[in-house]
């Protein structure tokens, strides 16, 4: 899946289009539902336990913060199960969660190894 993605981006690169399509292009396939519904699922599913275990060992502030992005994973995750191709509500979503900074390491290592939400934000 991630081999043919980046086919594809590959050839979308090489496409006599002006820039903004191409980067269009690749963002929409880098937040389709196809790519980030899963891990993002499996995250949400984990978090308030994660949150509830960790509370006492966080600040306040990190404890709000991650509250936060716990609730705009939830209404991405929302977007992908009734409104997938309403790609303008992701990037929103996507935009506010990178406001957020990024969550919880030990939360997200074993899902999703890679995760980062910040290099997502700057495409």
């Amino acid at each position: 899946c991630i081999h043919t993605t980046v086919n594809q981006l590959l050839y979308f690169a090489h496409l006599p289009q002006d820039m903004d399509s191409i980067v269009e292009t690749m963002m929409k396939q880098l937040l389709s539902k196809e790519i980030l519904y899963e891990p993002m699922k499996d995250i949400v599913e984990k978090y308030p336990k994660w949150l509830e275990d960790n509370k006492s060992k966080i600040s306040k502030e990190e404890y709000e913060r991650y509250g936060n992005q716990l609730e705009l994973m939830l209404k991405l995750n929302e977007v992908y199960e009734h409104e997938p191709e309403n790609m303008s509500k992701v990037f929103e979503i996507m935009q506010n969660m990178q406001e957020c900074g990024q969550p919880p390491s030990d939360l997200v290592q074993d899902i999703v190894p890679d995760l980062d939400l910040s290099k997502l934000g700057q495409l």
